[in-house]
């Protein structure tokens, strides 16, 4: 595979790259296992989890091959597992004709093969299928089913998976012309070519499960074979626990580094403090004092000098200390001196796509050449530096890889047609040819002779579709296509009816947002479709319900027309499928050259990023922890010789060990083990003695790796650090935090910027899985309109909780409270917030068990959760929940909250049965909120009435509000009238705000008035009705009969002539109308005789026509008219 022209270094990365492309598994033992799951594993009677082999975290181990033994093992079988489960449990199942899906599995039938489509990573097949086993309707583009990257298994339905077993990954779901259709299409690519189906008829069922996602874990596991067959200066840490520093390689080379990007604005202006920070000597013990020279502090800067200097840096950040700021500061040194040798780019990592932006961002800033793999960034400055933006700016044939790649695409197209050619054969709209049934043996040469009668030559059906179909005849039909439509008719959308499964609790995997994000996706799945479709069939005999041994029979002849007519269609389907078969093995040979193809392609794609990152000459390579396997082939070709992973403590070991490249010298781990681990999808597995749930920088500390701690925290208000200080009693408070400028008290708490509300109102839970707490979520709801009234903008609180479910009901409730519309939340989920921070944090801990039920805590137990939770916060921070019950409901929840409990009791800010403490800030009364019902109507002040008067001459009828009473209308006008009733403005703001209160009025089935539907008409409809009320009145009507109703009574309806009232002139008017006459209907049906009043019922339709006065605004008493529908 030969680039023209190509030199040393370039042969060498295409061999790189090759090897990890073409990269096959071979050894022993699971050095041999294949890259995707086999049959024989789905199909494995039992887990056999208990002879998984250990993974001790606080000894070393014995061997290198011991320690990726464990590690590939273990999370292989985290990641089958699941399918596994869900294969057998319906294998199992001897009701499995009928089963339902079930929160573990999801049942896929009639599936059937309809084409193929040869795209640039390989040959998709797309399968229709049936999701009659839905116990739910499914809207999928909200839907968690069939995600790209995951693992399915497939069997024909006639096996039901007791021998036969395909495995395949979802390559993508198209929507248009794919899922919303009936039925559903989805794009598989085969785990193994030699299971392609060819077969358009061949029904099979489909399994998905519900847990697990292999895709995260392939290219971890892929990694962990190839880390197996080389070796790095690593390896001592990682087995050894060596515990002596050492210094990477390329420094011993280059010890003079070049600390300018550290100077302060203001040491830049000493030239000669700049001229001593560009020459100094890393390796000489510790860093000169640089005391006042730089913006780091001294934990800090310890920290930096580790990561610049040290083969194994290890930099631990709590909450607020800078972790990410000291890494880009070490970032800017390592870059200076990587030019200055002109070395390699440096590789940085991130467990999320937000955390890698952040990082990214502040390199960008620092002017590093950035450039970034994966598209999933929102940052519109970082989107410039993807690889599909970069690779787009580089002038056509400037990239030489790109070259080869064409021609590699050309000969791709050619295999594609081939294939094309070869279904073309079966699938056409011509029936067979006889000489293709002769050439793969299916049919005699007498046979094929006897097709070919020179009576038949001038016959027209001979010239249209060759000699079967005068053969056939009558038994000629159209192939039907099977549809197998079964359309869902559910109420409840899966969505809906899931939201609260257990697997929801957890927050969307990153890492299926890290699969399919490759900038070329869109393109990379295109390609020519080859459809699998019969057009013509032969007839079913009549009176043959297996027609098998009669086809047989009755090939013995070799003259075909002395077949039995009526068997002729059964034995044209015996071609058809004897022909398919034999096609087979051809077909599936065409699709492994199509595979080894694409394969090439990648390599010259992966050599062309390569140029890319060369010709750019960037500083810096991004991606996710996920992506640094998943671009294996093409980072190690960059021969880098740093790797730095921020937010180490919440990734896999798996995917870092995976990661280190042979050219790596040099791994800086940035993060913080108190802070939340790396997820485990089977609990027990993530438990002792497998540990899955423990990362590489928390197995680092526990065998006592040197590392540095940031001590000084510039987040929390010295109040809410106390609260922290039983997990971290070294951190101490940077100045600025202690400042009331820089961290104001919050409006409205009277000086407490923290407090533990304690309650007893039971959670309640979802059809058995998720939690929440309604009374809790409104107590929450409640406190935050307060803030809000008291002056703390929206924007700046953020409200937390362990569960979904309460998130949910918290964001339904903020936004239906009166104080609160058109404003946004931050509602978030502790596992989501980790990295983030906001002035006020509103906790809430929704678990609290009825009064006859045991204590019990779930996730409230987990102290990195916990601590995660408790950190979040600037300027205030708020906690509700049962305190006896996280104290009581086991040792641990005690152990952790009893730390936690004492923070508030300390400082004086914890619930003792009084409730939560307001203070009125115009006042300076005290409030205590206990129960819900204590908000009352509360404006944000006390008890006492305002007595104030607005802007717009109403009289303030609210309580003490700290508010100015001259503070105009939502939309920010004054009221256009002076009128003494409600405040009212025709600008679109309000009208929007009307219309946002109204639909809210819906939601909760309260019936609008008629007021506010007239003012959500709008002015111009509303100067309509005024127009139409101008109008002469309707003649009045001569007493009389009318229809008789249903009882068979007549009822007669008089009314008295008047003069037509004035219309209303203003819309105050109007509205003091509305009100009065619905006030006086209301007593009016009060007062109408019983007997009548059952009259109005069925089909009668009650209708007035009484005049009505404005000014009295009543109507004239008199008869109603009453009449018969229509």
């Amino acid at each position: 595979m030969d680039i023209i022209g190509t030199n040393e270094e370039t042969q060498s990365a295409i061999d790189i790259v090759q090897s990890h492309v073409f990269f096959s598994p071979h050894g022993q033992g699971w050095l041999s296992k294949p890259e995707l799951p086999t049959a024989a594993e789905i199909l494995a009677e039992q887990s056999d989890i208990d002879n998984l082999p250990d993974n001790p975290v606080d000894v070393p181990w014995a061997s290198k091959d011991e320690y990726l033994t464990a590690q590939y093992e273990i999370l292989r079988r985290e990641a089958v597992e699941g399918l596994r489960y869900s294969v057998r449990s319906f294998a199992d199942n001897r009701r499995r004709d009928s089963a339902m899906d079930d929160d573990f599995t999801n049942i896929y039938t009639q599936v059937r093969v309809r084409e193929y489509v040869m795209s640039t990573i390989g040959p998709l097949v797309r399968v229709s299928f049936s999701t009659e086993r839905s116990k739910f309707r499914i809207q999928w583009k909200q839907s968690k089913r069939l995600q790209p990257g995951k693992i399915v298994a497939l069997s024909p339905k006639s096996d039901n998976f007791k021998k036969i077993c395909k495995v395949a990954t979802i390559a993508q779901r198209p929507y248009r012309d794919g899922l919303d259709q009936d039925p559903p299409l989805v794009d598989l690519i085969w785990a193994d070519p030699k299971d392609a189906v060819f077969d358009p008829n061949l029904e099979m069922v489909m399994i998905e499960s519900l847990h697990g996602y292999f895709e995260s874990a392939r290219h971890s596991l892929i990694g962990l074979q190839h880390a197996a067959r080389t070796d790095s200066p690593l390896d001592k840490y990682l087995t050894g626990a060596h515990t002596r520093d050492s210094h990477p390689e390329f420094l011993e080379e280059h010890p003079v580094a070049d600390l300018s990007s550290l100077a302060s604005m203001k040491t830049l202006e000493d030239a000669e403090a700049v001229a001593q920070l560009r020459n100094q000597d890393i390796l000489r013990g510790e860093l000169p004092d640089l005391k006042g020279l730089t913006n780091l502090d001294e934990s800090q800067l310890l920290g930096l000098h580790r990561i610049i200097s040290k083969e194994l840096a290890i930099v631990q950040g709590p909450p607020g200390t800078g972790k990410t700021f000291t890494s880009v500061e070490a970032l800017k040194v390592l870059i200076a001196n990587r030019r200055r040798r002109r070395g390699p780019p440096i590789i940085v990592a991130a467990q999320t796509n937000h955390a890698l932006d952040q990082i990214l961002m502040h390199c960008i800033n620092s002017d590093a050449k950035v450039l970034r793999l994966g598209a999933r960034t929102q940052n519109d400055l970082i989107k410039p530096r993807t690889l599909f933006e970069l690779r787009q700016k580089c002038a056509k044939g400037e990239i030489a890889a790109d070259r080869k790649c064409g021609s590699v695409d050309h000969q791709r197209r050619v295999n594609a047609g081939k294939i094309q050619e070869l279904v073309h054969q079966l699938f056409s709209d011509r029936l067979l040819e006889p000489k293709t049934l002769l050439d793969f043996g299916i049919i005699t040469q007498d046979q094929h002779d006897s097709l070919y009668d020179e009576s038949m030559e001038t016959h027209e059906a001979m010239d249209v579709h060759g000699p079967f179909a005068v053969w056939l005849a009558e038994s000629l039909i159209p192939a039907k296509i099977r549809e197998d439509r079964h359309p869902t008719q559910h109420e409840l959308t899966e969505t809906e009816a899931r939201q609260n499964l257990p697997e929801f609790e957890i927050e969307d995997d990153e890492d299926i947002e890290n699969i399919a994000d490759d900038e070329e996706d869109a393109f990379r799945f295109r390609g020519q479709v080859i459809p699998l479709r019969h057009v013509w069939s032969g007839k079913d005999p009549a009176n043959l319900t297996s027609w098998n041994r009669a086809v047989a029979r009755a090939l013995q002849t070799q003259d075909m027309f002395t077949i039995d007519s009526d068997l002729r269609g059964a034995v044209y389907q015996y071609f058809q499928g004897k022909l398919l078969d034999a096609m087979a093995p051809k077909f599936a040979a065409l699709l492994a050259e199509n595979i080894d193809l694409c394969k090439k392609r990648k390599t010259f794609k992966f050599l062309g990023n390569t140029q890319v990152v060369d010709k750019q000459k960037i500083d810096i390579v991004g991606c996710t922890t996920t992506g640094l396997t998943k671009y294996r082939g093409c980072l190690a070709a960059l021969n880098a010789q740093s790797l730095l992973i921020e937010e180490a403590a919440e990734t896999r070991e798996a995917n870092i060990v995976s990661a280190l490249y042979p050219s790596i010298q040099q791994l800086i781990l940035v993060g913080d083990h108190k802070q939340l681990a790396p997820k485990c999808d089977i609990q027990r597995l993530g438990d002792p003695p497998y540990n899955l749930n423990v990362s590489l920088f928390q197995r680092m500390v526990n065998l006592n790796m040197p590392f540095v701690m940031l001590k000084q925290q510039r987040r929390m208000k010295p109040e809410l650090r106390k609260i922290l200080k039983p997990f971290y009693p070294e951190l101490y408070d940077h100045p600025s935090v202690d400042s009331i400028n820089n961290r104001p008290d919050i409006l409205g708490m009277g000086g407490r910027n923290s407090w533990l509300f304690d309650h007893m109102w039971p959670e309640d839970v979802n059809s058995g899985f998720s939690k929440f707490n309604e009374q809790e979520a409104e107590m929450v709801t409640n406190f935050f309109a307060y803030l809000v009234a008291n002056g703390n903008r929206a924007e700046t609180i953020t409200v937390l909780t362990f569960y979904k479910g309460q998130r949910q009901v918290l964001l339904r409730k903020l936004k239906r409270h009166p104080s609160l519309m058109g404003r946004t939340f931050n509602v978030c989920t502790v596992d989501s917030y980790q990295g983030e921070e906001n002035d006020i944090i509103l906790l809430s801990l929704v678990r609290s068990p009825e009064f006859d039920r045991a204590y019990s805590v779930g996730f409230l137990e987990d102290e990195r959760r916990a601590v995660v939770a408790i950190s979040r916060a600037r300027r205030g921070f708020y906690v509700f929940g049962n305190v006896k019950n996280a104290l009581r409901a086991h040792q641990v929840s005690h152990d952790l909250w009893f730390k936690i409990c004492s923070g508030f009791s300390k400082q004086g800010r914890l619930d003792e049965g009084h409730g939560l403490p307001l203070t009125c800030q115009v006042h300076h009364r005290e409030i205590w909120i206990k129960e819900i019902e204590d908000w009352g109507d509360n404006a944000g002040g006390c008890d006492l009435p305002c007595g104030m008067t607005r802007e717009c001459g109403h009289p303030c009828t609210l309580k003490c509000h700290p508010q100015p009473c001259n503070k105009k209308l939502d939309c920010g006008h004054g009221c256009h009238e002076s009128c003494g009733h409600k405040c009212f403005c025709d600008c679109k703001a309000f009208k929007e705000a009307r219309e946002a209160e109204a639909k809210r009025a819906r939601d909760d089935k309260k019936p609008m008035t008629l007021a506010d539907k007239l003012v959500l008409m709008g002015a111009e409809k509303t100067e309509m009705l005024k127009a139409s009320l101008s109008k002469p009145a309707p003649t009045p009507r001569v007493p009389g009969k009318v229809g008789a109703s249903k009882d068979g009574r007549n009822h007669k309806q008089t009314q008295a002539a008047q003069d037509v009232p004035r219309p209303a002139e203003t819309v105050a008017e109007w509205e003091a109308f509305v009100q009065n006459i619905e006030k006086h209907d209301q007593v009016l049906l009060q007062e109408y005789p019983a007997t009548e009043k059952q009259q109005v019922t069925g089909s009668v339709i009650h209708e007035v026509y009484q005049p009505t006065s404005l000014a009295k605004a009543q109507r004239i008493e008199g008869g109603s008219k009453i009449h018969p529908e229509g």
